[in-house]
C-alpha cells in the first residue's frame, strides 16, 4: 500500500508541474497579446519636453530642416495646452490628422503655386512614425503649422482658380470687397482652439474643404492617377502608333494595361489570359523577338470597346481605333492628369456648400447646361460660351427675372468694333436688322435717322450714339433673356443663330451664355407662375411683346469651368481646355491633340 502511494506521488508532482507550466505559458501569451493590443503611451511631460525643443530651443526648425511659418502663434497655443498634442494620439495620427494630410495632398497636387505645407517632410515623417517622442512631436508641430497655412488660404479665398482675368475688366471689382475683412492668423488659431474645446476638430477640417459629391468623386480619381504615376510602370506609347481591331503589335499589352488602369477596360472572364503580359513593367525591346501570334498581342474587340470608352470620356470620335488624337490623350503622363484633376477640384470652392435643391449648372468646358432638381437632371441642353477674347467668367448667382422678346442695348465695344464697319458700308443695315440709333440732347434720348449721319466722320473714338435692337427674329439675344444681377453684364439668352449649336466647339459669343432650348428652360423655371404657361410664353414672344417676368423664387445659377469631372455614372470625364485655364506647374497645359 505504501509502495503504491510512493509511486503515485512523483506522477502527481509531474502533472502539477506540467499544469503550472501550461498556466504560465497561457499567462505569457496573454501578456504578449495585451502588449500587442495596448497602444504605446506618451507621458505629458515627455510630449512637453520635445515640443518645447522644437518650438523654443531648436531655433524653430522642425525635423532638422523646416522653419515654422507660424511659430509665434503656435508656441503660445501649445503653452496654453501644456504642450499636449492635437493631431497625435501618443504615437499615432488621429482621424483629423489623417483627413488633414489627405486635404493637404490634394490641394498641393496641382502644383499651381507654392503652398507652403512642407509636404515632403510631413510625408516622410508620418510614413516612418514609431514610438519615438521626438519624431511624433515633430509631426504634431508640422501639422499645426501646415493647418494654419491651409486655413489661411481657404478662408481668405486664395485657393480659387479662374479669377483675375481681364476679359471683363471694365466692371471688374476685387474679390475681397473689403481688404480689412481678411481672416487673421490669430483668428485661425482661436478657431482651432475652440474646435478642440468642442471636440470638433474633424468637423473643422471638413468645413474648410468642399464636401460636394462631385469633389469627393474627383478625390478618388486623383488618388487613382497618383497611384498609377507612383507605380513606375507607366510610359508613353510610340508617337507613330496606329491600331485597329484585328491587328497585332508588341505594344498591345501595354495599351491594355493603360486602359485597365484608367478604368476603361473592365476585368473579364479571360483576364487571366493576359495577366502575365499586363504585369510586364517594360515593353519588349525593339531587338527582342516576340511571338505576335500569342493572344496578348492581338488588338481584339474587347480592347476596341475599352478604347471607345476612353474616347467617349474625352469627347473624341469613338471609333475604337487608336488614332492620333486618342494617342495624344493616352500619352499624357498620369501625374499631369492628376494635376489637372486637382486643379478642377479647387473649382468646387467657387460654389456654396448647398447648391440649392433646384439650380442651373453650366459647364463651359463641356458646352452644356443642366437644370438640376433634387439631384436629378430635369433639363439638359447645349450652350455657346464666350470666345477666346471675351471668355465667360466663372460665376455663382441667382436667376431672378426672365425677359421675353427682349430688346438689346448693344455694348459700345461691339457697336464700334463689329457693327460700325457694316454701317459705313451700308446705313440700311441698321434698319434691316432692327437697330435704332439713339443720341442724347440735353440729357434726353433722341432717335436719329441713319441716313442723316455722315458716317465717314464717325470713328471708334468718336461714336456719340447708342444702338438698341428691337425684339424680333434678328435680335442677337433671340427670344428670351435670363437675368441674374452681376457686375459684368453676363446673362443667359437665346440666339438668332441656332445653327451654331451644331458645331462641336462653341466658344463663339461675346461673354454671355447662349442656350439651345430657351423656351423650354423658361417654362421649367416659371412652372406656371402667374399663368405663365408655355402657350403664354410663346404668345408674348411671337407678338414681339417685350415682357419682364419676376420669378416666384430665384433659382441659383452656376457658370463653372470643369475640364474634368465625374458624371452620374461614376465615370471620369475629360475635356479640352478651351480657355487655357488649366495651369500645370505654372504653365499652360499641353494640348494633347497637337502631340
Amino acid at each position: 500500500m505504501n509502495s503504491t502511494n510512493t509511486a503515485q506521488k512523483p506522477q502527481r508532482v509531474i502533472a502539477l508541474t506540467g499544469l503550472i507550466g501550461l498556466v504560465c505559458l497561457a499567462l505569457l501569451f496573454a501578456a504578449l497579446a495585451a502588449s500587442i493590443n495596448t497602444k504605446p503611451y506618451m507621458p505629458p511631460k515627455v510630449a512637453q519636453k520635445y515640443m518645447e525643443e522644437w518650438l523654443i530651443e531648436s531655433a524653430r526648425r522642425v525635423a532638422g530642416e523646416v522653419r515654422l511659418k507660424h511659430a509665434q502663434a503656435i508656441e503660445p497655443f501649445y503653452l496654453r495646452r501644456d504642450y499636449q498634442p492635437v493631431w497625435m494620439d501618443s504615437y499615432e495620427l488621429t482621424d483629423a490628422a489623417k483627413e488633414l494630410l489627405q486635404v493637404l495632398r490634394e490641394t498641393a497636387a496641382d502644383e499651381w503655386r507654392q503652398y507652403g505645407y512642407e509636404l515632403p517632410t510631413l510625408e516622410r515623417e508620418t510614413s516612418r512614425l514609431s514610438n519615438l517622442p521626438k519624431q511624433a512631436t515633430a509631426v504634431e508641430v508640422l501639422l499645426t503649422d501646415a493647418f494654419i497655412t491651409y486655413a489661411d488660404q481657404a478662408l481668405n479665398a486664395e485657393l480659387l482658380p479662374d479669377t483675375g482675368e481681364g476679359d471683363h475688366a471694365i466692371r471688374k471689382v476685387s474679390a475681397m470687397a473689403n481688404p480689412g475683412t481678411r481672416i487673421s492668423e490669430e483668428q485661425i488659431v482661436n478657431l482651432l482652439a475652440e474646435s478642440i474645446r468642442r471636440n470638433e476638430l474633424d468637423s473643422l477640417v471638413e468645413k474648410l474643404t468642399p464636401s460636394h459629391p462631385g469633389y469627393l468623386e474627383l478625390r478618388k480619381q486623383l488618388n487613382r492617377y497618383l497611384a498609377i504615376s507612383n507605380s513606375g510602370r507607366w510610359y508613353p506609347l510610340p508617337d507613330d502608333l496606329a491600331l485597329k481591331a484585328g491587328e497585332r503589335h508588341r505594344m498591345v499589352p501595354h495599351l491594355r494595361w493603360m486602359l485597365s488602369q484608367y478604368g476603361d477596360l473592365r476585368k473579364g472572364a479571360l483576364s487571366w489570359l493576359f495577366k502575365e503580359s499586363e504585369e510586364r513593367t517594360l515593353a519588349p525591346a525593339d531587338h527582342e523577338t516576340v511571338d505576335l501570334s500569342r493572344p496578348e498581342f492581338l488588338f481584339d474587340d474587347t480592347l476596341a470597346e475599352a478604347l471607345k470608352s476612353f474616347q467617349q470620356r474625352h469627347k473624341l470620335k469613338d471609333s475604337g481605333e487608336l488614332d492620333k488624337a486618342t494617342l495624344g490623350w493616352l500619352n499624357i503622363p498620369p501625374y499631369q492628369m492628376a494635376q489637372k484633376i486637382a486643379l478642377n477640384m479647387k473649382r468646387w470652392r467657387h460654389l456654396p456648400r448647398e447648391l440649392g435643391d433646384r439650380h442651373v449648372m453650366v459647364n463651359m468646358a463641356d458646352y452644356r447646361l443642366q437644370l438640376m432638381n433634387g439631384g436629378s437632371v430635369e433639363l439638359d441642353m447645349k450652350v455657346i460660351i464666350g470666345n477666346l477674347q471675351r471668355r465667360t467668367p466663372v460665376m455663382a448667382h441667382k436667376i431672378s427675372t426672365l425677359e421675353l422678346a427682349p430688346t438689346w442695348s448693344v455694348p459700345r465695344r461691339i457697336a464700334v468694333n463689329s457693327l460700325l464697319p457694316k454701317i459705313r458700308r451700308n446705313p440700311d443695315y441698321l434698319q434691316r436688322k432692327g437697330y435704332q440709333l439713339i443720341t442724347q440732347v440735353n440729357g434726353v434720348n433722341q432717335f436719329v435717322n441713319p441716313h442723316d449721319v455722315d458716317w465717314s466722320k464717325v470713328t471708334a473714338r468718336h461714336f456719340p450714339y447708342r444702338l438698341v435692337q428691337k425684339a424680333g427674329s434678328d435680335n442677337a439675344l433671340g427670344t428670351i433673356k435670363f437675368l441674374f444681377p452681376n457686375n459684368k453684364d453676363i446673362y443667359l439668352h437665346d440666339t438668332s443663330q441656332p445653327q451654331l449649336f451644331n458645331l462641336e466647339k462653341r466658344a463663339l459669343s461675346s461673354g454671355c451664355v447662349r442656350v439651345e432650348k430657351p423656351r423650354l428652360l423658361a417654362e421649367k423655371l416659371l412652372r406656371g407662375y402667374q399663368g405663365w404657361t408655355r402657350n403664354n410664353i410663346d404668345s408674348a414672344i411671337d407678338q414681339n411683346r417685350t415682357t419682364r417676368v419676376k420669378l416666384q423664387d430665384d433659382v441659383p445659377v452656376y457658370l463653372m469651368y470643369w475640364t474634368t469631372w465625374v458624371d452620374e455614372d461614376g465615370v471620369l470625364q475629360v475635356r479640352d481646355d478651351v480657355y487655357n485655364r488649366d495651369l500645370i506647374a505654372g504653365r499652360p497645359a499641353v494640348n494633347p491633340v497637337t502631340l
